[in-house]
């Protein structure tokens, strides 16, 4: 497998296909695999970054994930999520946090306009976790530690030395986060040792990898292997460049 690069692409990009019984879904990015040479299968260390529409008036599949931990970031709509056995209220900005073997499912059954959300999926070879349902408006944003960013952190590791939230939950995932830029302002330039992905959620602006310099807009999906220097920029839009970290 040759060297790790930057792949950026739009979930518009991507041919869509109907799973979970009554969701659209477009699969952004995938894990590595030795007999695919797709561009896009690209993640070492998630195997999942997809975005999916369920439509109003329908539900998805009752399922569980033996050996994955997975959240959802809900975009657009709303809906009820069970899990185990409580059904909880979801919308806009909501997310949900499922460990391993945790049953789970959707209802958009009193919905009319259905429901979009980012599903994002790892593999992990422990439990001891449990679920969680925050919103990013639920978190304390703090200034300072990226730059030009505001920054709200959603999730974070289950044994975090110092915690920051309390969603304290993560079995394999490093973080979510949320964060955003003014017009003119910039992130810190950033170079780590673990694979990341960007989520544009609104505005527009720039991306800057290994000294290319490429135009965001929403819905545009970057993943940055381990190791390479990157920053995002505002450089002209008039509201904030609202962006998801999944490290």
């Amino acid at each position: 497998m040759g060297t790790a690069k930057t792949v950026m692409l739009n979930w518009r990009d991507v041919d869509s296909y109907v799973s979970h019984e009554s969701a659209v879904i477009w699969a952004i990015l995938t894990q590595q695999n030795e007999e695919n040479d797709d561009p896009n299968a690209c993640m070492r260390h998630m195997s999942g970054f997809a975005r999916h529409f369920l439509q109003g008036h329908k539900n998805s599949d009752h399922h569980a994930h033996a050996a994955a931990e997975q959240f959802y970031y809900i975009l657009s709509g709303g809906g009820e999520v069970l899990i185990g056995e409580e059904r909880m209220a979801v919308g806009e900005g909501s997310v949900t946090y499922f460990p391993p073997g945790v049953p789970h499912q959707f209802f958009a059954e009193n919905e009319e306009d259905g429901v979009e959300h980012l599903i994002i999926t790892r593999p992990v070879d422990c439990e001891g976790s449990a679920p969680r349902v925050t919103n990013w408006r639920d978190a304390t944003p703090t200034a300072g530690a990226h730059g030009g960013a505001v920054n709200w952190s959603l999730l974070e590791p289950f044994d975090a030395a110092e915690s920051t939230t309390d969603q304290r939950c993560l079995l394999g995932f490093a973080g979510l986060a949320r964060q955003a830029l003014v017009r003119g302002k910039a992130t810190d330039v950033r170079q780590q040792d673990m694979e990341r992905v960007y989520y544009i959620i609104e505005g527009t602006g720039l991306m800057i990898a290994d000294g290319d310099v490429r135009r965001l807009s929403e819905g545009d999906t970057i993943y940055v292997p381990p190791g390479v220097t990157h920053q995002l920029a505002n450089d002209e839009y008039d509201g904030w460049l609202s962006y998801l970290v999944v490290c």
